[in-house]
């Protein structure tokens, strides 16, 4: 077969990008550039260069837990700005400037845990108003009959939902409970806050390359950034979605004389169908259209 066209890891490539259109539609409350951005950029720094590159952030931190080799860390970055902490994120967290707006994306590799959910709560607690939470974890579900009580272990037992059953945990189903554990515990902690803050979520996404992961992401409102947050429309991007209905991303394996063949048939009008090459399905087809314009431009 002809070469794959797409990264080592092209749903999260995919997701990367929707994350960025988002945060394009900030400007209502702020410049993009006005933001500081905290993320974890392990030693790609995907996310640094896209916030950098499309948005003009230029205050950027990467919080690296791997502190035996965080000299590797400072010399990846693709800017010398970037700003390299090591330690773990609940470590970190607590110890930085929250004064000015700020994009965080706390972009776990593990599945929610008690930790995690103390991460969460540091931000949420911290944010300025009009600042964006993006909270990625794995979903992929343990071994039947193990996954209620991982699952406890994790994050309590008094956070699981009574209705996170082992047939409910398989498949997609931990990563909805997780969703449900996560927007209880955003809540939860907005509601201490003095400002009346709010969680305003925009993302809710699943993918998968490998094993199965889960993308949370909102905006922390209060009644003073109410009507600038409304401006940002979100809800005209149609991958949005404000609750517990996830989008389910899928890219399709096309080689790229496959690509090509239907990026010169786009865009289509409303109605239309494209004409695949041989062997390339109908539902191939249809989701590549719901995600050509978030890849890698073609050689």
């Amino acid at each position: 077969m002809a070469r794959m066209s797409y990264e080592l890891r092209p749903s999260k490539a995919v997701t990367r990008r929707l994350f960025v259109d988002v945060l394009r539609r900030l400007s209502a409350v702020a410049a993009p550039s006005d933001y500081q951005y905290v993320g974890f950029g392990a030693l790609e720094f995907a996310d640094f260069e896209l916030v950098h590159r499309q948005l003009g952030i230029a205050k950027m931190t990467s919080i690296e837990g791997d502190a035996a080799h965080v000299e590797r860390y400072i010399w990846n970055r693709p800017y010398g700005g970037i700003e390299v902490l090591a330690g773990r994120a609940s470590t970190i967290l607590p110890s930085l400037d929250w004064s000015q707006l700020s994009i965080v994306w706390l972009d776990y590799t593990s599945t929610q845990t008690a930790e995690v959910l103390a991460d969460i709560d540091t931000v949420a607690s911290r944010l300025l108003p009009g600042s964006v939470l993006a909270v990625t974890l794995n979903a992929h579900p343990q071994k039947l009959g193990e996954r209620v009580a991982a699952l406890e272990s994790a994050v309590g037992a008094d956070r699981v939902p009574l209705e996170a059953s082992e047939a409910r945990l398989g498949q997609w189903g931990l990563a909805d409970v997780q969703w449900e554990i996560l927007n209880a515990e955003l809540r939860r902690t907005l509601s201490e806050r003095a400002d009346s803050a709010v969680w305003r979520q925009v993302l809710n996404i699943h993918y998968q390359d490998a094993a199965r992961m889960q993308i949370v992401a909102g905006v922390v409102s209060n009644p003073a950034t109410e009507r600038l947050i409304d401006q940002c429309r979100f809800s005209d991007l149609d991958f949005v979605r404000a609750g517990s209905d996830a989008l389910r991303l899928k890219v399709p394996l096309l080689t790229l004389p496959e690509r090509s063949w239907l990026n010169r048939q786009l865009p289509v009008a409303a109605g239309a169908a494209l004409d695949p090459s041989p062997g390339v399905s109908e539902a191939d087809v249809a989701a590549y259209l719901d995600i050509y314009r978030y890849l890698e431009a073609l050689p």
